[in-house]
Order: structure tokens, then C-alpha cells, then sequence
């Protein structure tokens, strides 16, 4: 313990040994050394324990550390990455992946927040013409520019609210490669379920749903006859027959 910790002179020391005592001789000893002593005293009492007491008791009176938000923090010590605006944030890499038809229903449901709505829509690209994709949680925050826990938290509310179903993805030997994530009947479209057309075919009416309404039948069974939008109507034959077509272009001799 160096001189500058006292403020009594050498002679007055002798009379402040007792750590847990209130000193004696008139000394008045340095903050550092009272805040020393207050840590032991908890130590004693059993408050803390013996390595909390030293680590404490180390810190008392040593230099300050540099601040975190200088940008310049020492060899070995954390620092925590500085907090970016929105505008400034790097621009996505540009992807051909394109969501199939899906329900409006997440997007509408105030319980998710808008990342895991995004979220979903990115598990419903991956999915493509099925219902299932694998996945981990790594991959996942590097596409979300989240973190894995962050991740975890979206899983959490899509699985909760019935959104999607989540299954452990092992490999032949029962390692553990991911998440098979399953989209629910939430998540995809009413004409994918075939109960789900079929109501929606019940409830239009005739006059809206006429999908064979341009085709006009013919006398015989089975079939169909073009309408006049897409059929010519005029027979160069007759008109050649008739004078009125040129005699060159057909392939038979006129009558005499």
C-alpha cells in the first residue's frame, strides 16, 4: 500500500491495522482503503464469497478502463458492435427466389411481429411447390441478418400460433443436421386444400363461375365447336369456285 492511500502521517499508521475495526490513533484512512474494508467485512459476514471479496477488492482503486464507445477498446475486452440506422444498412443480394400463393392470415395477426412475418414468407420461398424445408437456425440469422437466438424467438411464435410445425432433421446415423420446418393449412392458400375449393366453389355463384361460357356445342357428343373470335369464317375453295378467288392459287382445274 503506497503513502498517497493515506492521509495520515507514518507515525498515525500503526493505529488503522484493523481492517474491521473503526482505526485508532486518529488516522483517517483513504477511500480506497474503506471501500477495501467495507468488501472484506461482507466477505466475513458471508455475504460474498472469498474470490468475489478478491476480485472486488482488485478492482478498488485501479485505473479506468477506456470507455466502450470510443471505438477504441484495449486487446481483450468485448466490445459490443455499434447500433447502425436503418438507411445505412447494407443493401440485400439480389435473389431470384419468389414466394408461391400463400394466406394472408400471418400477415394480418397482430401477435407476430413484422420480422417473423417476414420470416414466414422466407420458409414459404424455401418450401417452393411443397410444404417442408430444412433448415438451421445459423442459416437462417445469416438470411434475416439476425441472431441465432433471435431466430429461435421467431421458431417460438410461428409454432405457438400454429404457422408452422417443427421437427428435428437427423441424418442416417441419427445426427442431428437442422430443422424440418412444415407449413401449416394457415399458411397455404384456400385452393391447395381441396375442402377449402370446393367451399369456395359452393359459395360463387353460377352467373360469376362460367368457365365454359365462350364454347358452343355442337350436335354431336363429345364435341366442341370454336367460337367466331377464333375461327376465319371465309373458304377461299368457295370463292374460287365462285369467280371470286384466284384461279392460280387453287389446286384443281376450273370447269369450262
Amino acid at each position: 500500500m503506497t503513502d498517497e492511500q493515506w492521509r495520515a502521517p507514518v507515525a498515525a499508521r500503526t493505529g488503522a491495522l484493523d481492517l474491521f475495526g473503526s482505526g485508532e490513533g486518529g488516522s483517517v484512512p483513504a477511500p480506497s482503503f474503506e471501500a477495501r474494508a467495507a468488501i472484506w467485512r461482507d466477505q466475513q459476514a458471508g455475504l460474498i464469497s472469498f474470490a468475489e471479496a478478491q476480485r472486488r477488492s482488485a478492482a478498488v482503486g485501479a485505473a479506468p478502463t477506456q470507455s466502450l464507445n470510443d471505438g477504441k477498446s484495449g486487446k481483450g475486452v468485448a466490445r459490443p458492435p455499434v447500433a447502425r440506422p436503418r438507411h445505412q444498412r447494407p443493401v440485400p443480394n439480389d435473389s431470384r427466389q419468389y414466394a408461391q400463393p400463400m394466406a394472408t392470415t400471418a400477415a394480418r395477426d397482430d401477435r407476430l411481429t413484422p420480422n417473423a412475418k417476414a420470416f414466414l414468407q422466407v420458409l414459404r420461398a424455401r418450401c417452393g411447390k411443397g410444404r417442408e424445408t430444412t433448415i438451421t437456425k445459423g442459416t437462417a440469422g445469416n438470411i434475416m441478418a439476425r441472431s441465432t437466438r433471435t431466430i429461435r424467438r421467431y421458431l417460438i411464435d410461428l409454432v405457438r400460433f400454429g404457422y408452422i410445425e417443427l421437427s428435428i432433421y437427423r441424418s442416417p446415423r441419427g445426427l442431428h443436421l437442422g430443422l424440418m420446418v412444415k407449413l401449416t393449412e394457415k399458411v397455404m392458400p384456400f385452393f391447395e386444400e381441396a375442402k377449402g375449393l370446393a367451399r369456395w366453389l359452393a359459395e360463387t355463384p353460377a352467373a360469376l363461375f362460367e368457365p365454359f361460357k365462350g364454347v358452343q356445342a355442337s350436335g354431336k357428343q363429345g364435341v366442341t365447336l370454336l367460337s367466331s373470335r377464333n375461327q376465319v369464317s371465309k373458304n377461299h375453295s368457295l370463292q374460287v369456285l365462285n369467280g371470286q378467288g384466284d384461279v392460280r392459287r387453287a389446286r384443281f382445274r376450273p370447269p369450262d
